[in-house]
């Protein structure tokens, strides 16, 4: 709490449409936010019938309008329970995500499959970012909103080359490229706060990705194994989620 002001309303919230949220990773959630006193919600309802599931975490002022600060997370990431307060590290000005360090050849081939929709925008495969932690404030709801409004007057282009021409970037290389195109100020953090791709980096099955990360995204790893696993870790460490 801040000394001497109005205390800050804060959100966590995920979308999980089409999606069903393991409890191990809710728990972790529910338990960082109630020890911080941060609210916790979850999108589980299409705000459009044209619009892709990934692009609802963008819809947050349309559905809660009333926080100072937010932070998305995706629905298959776990936080560790002696995470810090990440609200208190991050400014409330600037927008925040973590620098992509996946598949370089889906991000590469992303920007160039998107760029007929920004001609007076560049995004710089070093510079690509992910949309799986994003940390922001009421000063970006503007962008926020127009973003869902290219959304909704491109949708058709969007729509094809999602599922159909292109296949790669989703929401995540539009955002990137509309951060830029609006001279969005910005910042890209260490993986600590979001670290995916655990079994590219041989991080995984040795469980030294709950060493070193803060937020494990459990993407990339083969979804008949992704309950297992989660089960594993949250039985290995559900003492340690109590207050």
């Amino acid at each position: 709490m801040e000394t001497g002001k109005t205390k800050m309303k804060r959100l966590i919230y995920i979308v999980a449409i089409n999606f069903e949220v393991q409890d191990y990773a809710k728990k972790t959630w529910e338990y960082y936010c109630k020890k911080y006193g941060f609210d916790f919600k979850i999108i589980d309802t299409p705000s459009r019938e044209n619009m892709a599931p990934h692009w609802e975490r963008y819809t947050v002022f349309e559905r809660f309008d009333d926080y100072d600060e937010y932070i998305y997370v995706d629905a298959d990431a776990m936080v560790r329970w002696d995470s810090p307060n990440f609200f208190e590290m991050l400014s409330e000005d600037k927008l925040y995500a973590v620098k992509d360090l996946g598949s370089l050849e889906w991000v590469y081939n992303g920007i160039k499959g998107y760029k007929d929709l920004f001609p007076n925008a560049d995004v710089n495969w070093f510079e690509y970012f992910t949309t799986g932690f994003l940390k922001f404030s009421q000063t970006h709801k503007s962008l926020f909103n127009g973003f869902i409004q290219f959304h909704d007057e491109n949708s058709k282009v969007i729509n094809d080359k999602q599922y159909v021409s292109l296949r790669k970037g989703f929401d995540q290389t539009p955002f990137n490229y509309f951060v830029r195109r609006e001279n969005c100020e910005y910042e890209l953090l260490p993986e600590i706060y979001s670290l995916g791709h655990l079994v590219k980096k041989d991080i995984l099955y040795n469980g030294m990705f709950m060493e070193i990360g803060w937020i494990w995204q459990f993407n990339g790893v083969p979804h008949e194994q992704r309950l297992s696993i989660m089960k594993q870790i949250w039985e290995h460490s559900k003492e340690k989620y109590s207050l």
